[in-house]
Order: structure tokens, then sequence, then C-alpha cells
């Protein structure tokens, strides 16, 4: 199989939570990844239509086995008392395993291998099925890569019997399947054959009945035939091969008679190495074909699809009950909350007078007076609150309950739809503690929101220095001397003329203005004027403070930190997010196996 296929398993059996198919199980019958390793497809294809492998690649037959290379299994496979044992004689042309009618018959595998062979098969048979083998060594140069097998019935009442042949078959890529005309039918057979099936194309199995001879007083050939057909069409409703596969009829008791000879004939010389590769091919093709055969059976796209329902369901169940109420009756209230924002301005403004020579002097008498006309217009005149405070007093001010709101709504989806319970396995919404603390973390997100949105207008608004500092002690320090000294001064002087002004009328002059009655006069004046640039200054603060805070409110706000309505839309999002995760894997799932599906048949 390839990994892309067995990942796609894997991940499909960890979203779904559906039992491992039985091709991966560790004691399936199926090949293991290790024969099929190298299974790239030869340059020579398979003819279309072709049911089998005996007999193709007739013009490969001249490619000789190259020197080291790996061995093949072929195993008889069959029931008890099918002849097994006695075709293998016939096959090999001498006895190396002896033939039983009664008792538990076959125990162990006995395998008919080439000498040069012998120690990499040994090798094998001790790694999986210590003790329970047995090895005939050969010198035919024909066989020198093939490995002929007999295992013990795959019907025996002994489990270790069958675990042998179980374990053999995951390392033969060539079974022979033989059942004899009386058992042919029989369920047991035809359930191993599907197992193995499902790991191993069934283009690569050979198919005999046994026991031939037996038609002489049933029918003869003619019985023969419609016993050939009638199992041929099993082997295909079983394998789900296209079209038919040879079988062959034959019997140990007449080697040369029926079909023995074209038996073992094809067994008689070994495989080339592109036949062995394409084989392994085909294999690992079938495996990914039975796997995706069962991700079919999983129904991702159904899945999915009703994943998606479920997600447009708890999106509207959370909007409706949750997010609508919330982002329309709390947030506005939080970020038009008159107190935060007068309070947040005056902070401001303390910054910014800071900068104005004299100008502070008057904020330091003003803010008494503002702060005492404040208290009697409102109810909470109180310093400027922390984020904290202020979100967790309109989150309890309000007639909305957060925390049962939420809790109602997974309540709902959870009785309606059952899946969700398995989605929210450590995040149990649907009751109290667990409700309370996403309300809790909605909070600390909006509390979150609007300390970044006060450092923000701190900075924008409270610029430190700059060239607007000549401006300022101008309007401040050049406007308590021109007025009361400068301005009068020099009215008088222009008045008169300035040759006509002589030096004693100036410095008398500046006495003059310098005077008490003089200073006392202007000291309205210049009160008035401090004022209006406080006044002047603190309407712009607070002009631009409402600015700041009424487009962070807009929707469309290009910074989602600084927007309370984003944030409490990303809370809710996050609300359903087990529910969008699993929807979104499970149509990823689906896409995958679609396109696997698609390779595969290209490749096909």
């Amino acid at each position: 199989m390839t990994p892309a296929v067995e990942q796609l398993v894997r991940d499909t059996m960890d979203l779904t939570g559906a039992d491992a198919p039985d091709l991966l199980r560790a004691d399936a019958p199926v090949l293991d990844e290790a024969v099929i390793a190298d299974a790239a497809l030869s340059d020579v294809a398979l003819a279309p239509g072709d049911a089998s492998l005996g007999g193709v690649l007739d013009a490969a037959a001249g490619v000789g086995p190259a020197p080291g290379d790996d061995f093949y299994l072929v195993g008889i496979i069959g029931g008890k008392d099918v002849g097994k044992s006695a075709l293998v004689n016939a096959i090999v042309g001498r006895d190396i395993t002896a033939i039983t009618s009664h008792g538990p018959g076959t125990e162990i595998a006995i395998a008919y291998v080439h000498a040069t062979r012998e120690a990499a098969l040994r090798a094998l048979l001790d790694r999986e099925v210590p003790g329970k083998f047995r090895v005939v060594v050969h010198d035919s140069p024909d066989l020198a890569r093939q490995v002929l097998l007999d295992l013990p019935d795959i019907d025996s009442t002994f489990q270790s019997h069958l675990a042998v042949t179980r374990q053999m078959l995951r390392h033969m890529l060539f079974p022979v399947w033989a059942q004899s005309i009386e058992k042919y039918a029989d369920g047991v057979p035809q359930q191993m054959l599907a197992q193995v099936a499902a790991g191993n194309d069934a283009r690569n199995f050979l198919f005999c009945l046994t026991k031939a001879d037996q038609l002489d007083a049933n029918g003869g050939m003619e019985a023969g035939e419609e016993l050939r057909q009638d199992y041929a069409q099993r082997i295909v409703r079983t394998t789900g091969l296209k079209t038919p596969p040879p079988v062959f009829l034959v019997s140990s008791r007449r080697p040369s008679q029926y079909d023995l000879p074209k038996l073992a004939a094809q067994l008689g010389v070994q495989k080339t190495t592109a036949i062995v590769r394409q084989s392994k091919a085909l294999a690992a093709r079938r495996q990914d074909t039975s796997l995706l055969d069962w991700i079919t059976r999983q129904d991702l796209a159904g899945r999915a699809e009703r994943l998606g329902r479920l997600r447009q369901e708890a999106e509207e169940a959370v909007a409706q009950r949750v997010a609508v109420p919330l982002v329309d009756r709390v947030l506005p209230r939080i970020a038009e909350d008159p107190n935060n924002r007068l309070a947040l301005a005056d902070e401001i403004l303390a910054d910014r007078v800071g900068r104005w020579p004299l100008v502070t002097l008057v904020h330091t008498l003003m803010a008494p007076l503002m702060l005492m006309l404040r208290a009697m217009a409102s109810k909470n005149p109180a310093a400027l609150l922390s984020g904290d405070a202020l979100v967790d007093q309109h989150l309890r001010s309000q007639a909305f309950p957060l925390g049962p709101a939420v809790q109602s709504a997974f309540a709902q989806l959870r009785q309606a739809h059952p899946l969700v319970g398995e989605m929210y396995k450590t995040r149990r919404l649907w009751e109290e503690p667990e409700a309370d603390l996403v309300a809790v973390d909605l909070g600390r997100r909006l509390s979150a929101a609007v300390d970044r949105q006060r450092d923000v207008a701190r900075d924008r608004l409270s610029p430190a220095g700059g060239w607007l500092a000549p401006g300022r002690w101008l309007l401040t320090i050049g406007a308590l001397l021109w007025f009361p000294i400068v301005q009068p001064v020099l009215e008088a002087v222009l008045s008169r003329g300035v040759e006509q002004t002589r030096w004693d009328q100036m410095l008398g002059l500046i006495v003059a203005v310098l005077g008490v009655n003089y200073l006392t006069k202007s000291v309205g004046f210049l009160a008035i004027w401090f004022v209006v640039l406080w006044l002047g200054l603190r309407w712009n603060t607070q002009r631009r403070v409402a600015r700041l805070l009424g487009r962070w409110r807009a929707a469309d706000d290009l910074d989602p930190d600084l927007n309370l309505g984003t944030q409490a839309l990303a809370w809710a999002e996050e609300l359903t997010a087990p529910i969008a995760a699993a929807h979104e894997r499970m149509a990823t799932l689906a896409g995958r196996a679609e396109g696997l599906r698609e390779q595969l048949g290209k490749a096909a």
C-alpha cells in the first residue's frame, strides 16, 4: 500500500473513531509491506483482459533472474482432505510431504527450496513460524528463486495450524487455491480467499479443483466443466475479478490426466523478474483499492455534508442566542460609556496641558469644578475605571446573562446532535462551570481591547515634544508679555510717532504699564484668554477621543485588536471551532480520498 493511502486510513480512523480495516490487522493474511516494497511497475504491462499471470509476458521469458535476486513464495492453500500434499508431491515429482486422509493433517509448513536460497528461507521461517516448518532442498536451476510451500489446512480445528498458514500468507505472492470437487463451495475457504484477495491481486492466484477422478463416475468431463465454471463464478464474486479465472481440474491419482500436467508445467519454471515485480505492483494497487473501498464505506463525503449542516446550525444558534444580543445590547454600552469617554479625555487632557505653560495652572484650578459639575449630572463620576472594571460593570448590569446563554445554546445542540458531546469532551459548554469560564474569557478579551484602545488614544493624542512647542510658547508666554506690556507700549509709540517719542516718555510709559493699576486691569483679560485656551484644548481632546472611539466601533475597522465587535465575534467563532474543525477535516479527507481514487484509476 502507498503511504498516502495508509495515512488517509489512519486519519479517517482518528477522526471518525472507526475500527481499523481488516487489511491493517497484525494477523491479517495479507501481503506484508516488505514483500511489495519494490512494487515499481515494470516496463512491460499486462495485456488487457488477462485473467491471471500464468503465461503472461511470454515476450519477457528470456529475461533470466539476476544473481542475488530474492526468492518468492508459491503456496498450496486449501482445506482438509482436498489433497494438497498429494498435489505438491505430484507437482515436484517426488514425495516431500506426507499424505494423510485422517487425523490433524499437515501441521507445519513444508518448503521446497533451491539450495542457494535455503539459508535466507530458514531465516524467514525462523522469524515467522519458529519450530513449525521443514525444509526440503533441491538443486533444479529452473526453480532457483521459487519456493513451493505445503501449508496446514485453512479449516483446521487446531488454531496453531491455522496460525501458520495465516502467517505465511503474509509473505506468499503466488497462492495456489486447491479445493476438492466435493468441498469447493464450502464457506470457510471462500472467507479466507476474500481476506487474502483484499491484500493481493487475484490475478496472482492460481485455482484448481482436486480429485477430478471422482468425476468419472459422476458425469465425466461434462460435469467437470460445469463445476469449473461454477467455481470460477464464485471466485469472481469473492475476489472482484472482472473475468472468470482459469480453473485447473487435477487428480493426484491420475497425474497424467486432466490439467495436472499444465499446472505442473506452469509451476515448474520460475517467473521472471519482470513478472514478479509486476505482480508485486498489482498486489500493492489491490491493497490501495481495498483500503479506499473501506474509506468509501465510511461515507466521508456524507459525513462532511452532515457536519456542514451541524456547523451551520451551531453557528446560527450561537449567533442568535449569544453573539447578536452581545453585539447589539452589551458592546454599544461599553463603547459609548460617557464616563469612560470623559475620564479618558480628562486623562489625555492633563497630559496635553502639561506642555502648555500657565494653561496647566488653569487646568489645576478648573478640574475640581468640572468634577463637581459631572457629579451633579452623573451617578458615577469616578476617575477612569480599569478595562476589567468597565467591562465587568456592563456585562453584569445587562439583562443578558452570558454564561446561561452559552449553556442553553450548546445544551440544545447536544440534545439534537449527540456527536456534539464527542467533539466537546474536554469543554462541556452545556454545563454551567464551562459556560461561565468562556464568559470570563470574553470579559478578558474585551477588557484587553479597551486597554489597547486607551493606550493607542494616549499615543496618538499626546505626542511627545515636537515642532508645536514654539506655537504653545507664543500663545502663552507670548500672550502674557504682549497684552499687558508690549501691545500698550507699541500702541502709544506708534500713535505719537517714533521720531516724536523721547526716551523719558518711553520709560514713563513702561513704568505706567507695569504699574499695579494697569496690570490689575489686564488680569481679567488674561484670565479669559487662558481659560479660552484651556477650553479649546478640552474641546479638541474630547472631540478627538470621541472620533477614535467611534471609529473603533465601526464594523469595517481594519484593526481587530481595537474593535470590541470583532473581538466578540472572534470569541463566538471559537465556541463552534471544534465543529468547524471537524467539518473541514472531514471535507479534506473526502477530497483526499477522491483524489487518490482518481490517481489509482488512472494508474490501473
